[in-house]
């Protein structure tokens, strides 16, 4: 098996996700806030997946967005919002895939409206 390649599902992410949230650019509190509100949102709706990119790092470090955004998506995960998440590597820098658990009869009542 070639090596340099044997972490590449653990390290990036996949590219068939559903939505993409970009928080680069974000301070902690409006990014915060824009993923709960995507959770909120995406409750009601059938399942997806979500590709959540943080932007690039800044350089110099510094206070960054992967800590608090995770430990938001896994505070949702254990609250029954998130099925499943993985952190990312991507072009738009580090993030999180996400699978939401939503509302699996969400589709047919859309079709039935």
């Amino acid at each position: 098996m070639d090596e340099e390649h044997l972490l590449d599902g653990l390290i990036s992410g996949p590219n068939d996700a559903e939505y993409h949230l970009d928080l680069g650019g974000l301070d902690g509190p409006h990014a915060v806030e824009s993923v709960r509100r995507m959770l909120e949102r995406n409750r009601f709706r059938a399942p997806r997946t979500i590709l959540v990119t943080l932007g690039d790092p800044t350089p110099g470090g510094g206070d960054n967005l992967f800590q608090p955004i995770g430990r938001q998506l896994l505070e949702a995960r254990r609250g029954g919002i998130v099925e499943a998440m993985k952190p990312i590597t991507s072009d738009h820098g580090p993030g999180y895939w996400i699978r939401t658990v939503g509302k699996e009869d969400a589709a047919e009542e859309a079709e039935g409206v």
